[in-house]
């Protein structure tokens, strides 16, 4: 454990007792009550043997799907809580958003709420109400102030939340999901402000299902699966092994190419060829529409292309997805774009039987040349693919050629004598 890491986590396990439906017994009662009999019981360990090291102003990202430990490391890194065994060391101040609305007391306004959270973080009351203002503006929420915070929703309890942390500059920065919440707008203004933060000196700790979210703003990367460190290290990597575990899920979960679903179908598509997925939600169609509104395989370079999937559950067990749409190159498989709805801040949303989701690109400034649309629908946490088409959707780009790039971006020439 490095001698000037601002967060040290020292072989750190979390137990907590595992209730279980049954007949109401007094050592079942008393074992609720008195913490130094729930060794006797059954326990559920969150953690299993975590260690990790944070130096000043780097950011280190938490990814695994539910469950895995994340949420649980950052409450106890935060103080809410202790180890059952380990040692979690913090040097300086901590400032944490975790669980929204943790901290708020419901029957308080905003303006109250946030006042109290700044005092919580270290603030003096004249100090925390002295930034009322900036926590306010930070977080759009002037209008609200005076609203009572059970009629705030998620999305507006993140903004208050991160709005008093945005006033401060912690020596550390805990959160846990948040900047995959709310719209896409905020969560770029929590992000910038993140980095401004990281750019004085805090260093970073965050849980997030967004991937490339890891990737871009993190300088390493945890992977905890069970309750236990599977990987640790520089975040690119970290990450290229969990999608590459991801895609051993899912392989694993796809069904033999027989029955209803049998060999290629009329669309060309087939099962563990160009198919892959549980299946427990299906992609039924996709639908390439250029700017008249009009299926096509064909656009203009520059020009609207629409990309609607149809989805359809058929598992009870499978909701809120991710959808991700990309455009690949066809002579040398270079990914183009990649977009999903959970980086760009929409949320789905239970599939209860069958919805269409669209993907607008209102500028398609692709070269001219031969692509192919890949889409699907993942588990939330992207431990698997419900549905994906490998490069299943072919579309040509046409244009004036040029030599060499991707991208056709606007502009334009000048001489200057």
């Amino acid at each position: 454990m490095s001698c000037d890491a601002v967060v040290a986590v020292d072989r750190v396990w979390k137990a907590y007792p595992r209730w279980t439906p049954g007949p109401r017994t007094l050592r079942g009662v008393l074992s609720r009550r008195v913490p130094t009999l729930m060794r006797f019981g059954e326990q559920r360990w969150a953690l299993r043997d975590v260690s990790l090291s944070v130096a000043p102003g780097r950011s280190v990202g938490l990814i695994g799907h539910n469950g895995a430990g994340k949420s649980t490391l950052l409450r106890l890194a935060s103080g809410l809580g202790r180890p059952t065994r380990g040692r979690i060391a913090i040097a300086g101040h901590a400032a944490a958003v975790l669980s929204l609305g943790d901290a708020f007391d419901p029957a308080l306004t905003g303006r109250e709420n946030a006042v109290t959270a700044g005092v919580i973080a270290g603030l003096r009351p004249a100090r925390a109400r002295a930034l009322l203002r900036a926590v306010l503006e930070f977080a759009e929420l002037e209008e609200f102030a005076d609203a009572p915070v059970r009629t705030y929703s998620d999305g507006m309890k993140l903004r208050l939340a991160f709005g008093v942390v945005a006033q401060q500059q912690p020596d550390v920065l805990l959160l846990d999901e948040v900047i995959a919440v709310g719209d896409l707008r905020f969560q770029g203004k929590c992000l910038e402000r993140v980095r401004e933060m990281r750019e004085g000196g805090t260093s970073v700790v965050f849980a997030s299902h967004s991937l490339d979210h890891v990737v871009s703003e993190c300088d390493e990367a945890v992977w905890l699966h069970a309750g236990a460190v599977r990987g640790q290290g520089e975040a690119e990597g970290v990450v290229a092994d969990y999608r590459e575990a991801m895609q051993s899920a899912t392989v694993e979960r796809t069904p033999a190419p027989d029955g209803e679903r049998g060999a290629a179908q009329a669309d060309g598509l087939e099962l563990r060829r160009n198919r892959l997925g549980s299946q427990e939600l299906t992609v039924e169609a996709v639908t390439l529409t250029g700017a008249d509104g009009r299926p096509t395989s064909e656009v203009a370079s520059g020009g609207a292309l629409d990309v609607t999937l149809v989805v359809r559950r058929h598992d009870p067990a499978a909701p809120d997805p991710v959808v991700a749409i990309s455009i690949h190159r066809v002579r040398d498989n270079a990914v183009c774009l990649d977009s999903n709805t959970q980086v760009d801040g929409v949320r789905v949303g239970p599939v209860r039987d069958e919805m269409a989701v669209r993907l607008r690109y209102e500028r398609l400034d692709l070269l001219p040349g031969d692509y192919a649309v890949e889409v699907g629908a993942y588990h939330r946490d992207w431990e698997y693919a419900y549905d994906t088409h490998l490069k299943a959707y072919p579309l040509r780009v046409i244009g004036r050629a040029e030599a060499h790039g991707v991208f056709r971006a606007p502009h334009r020439w000048e001489v200057v004598a």
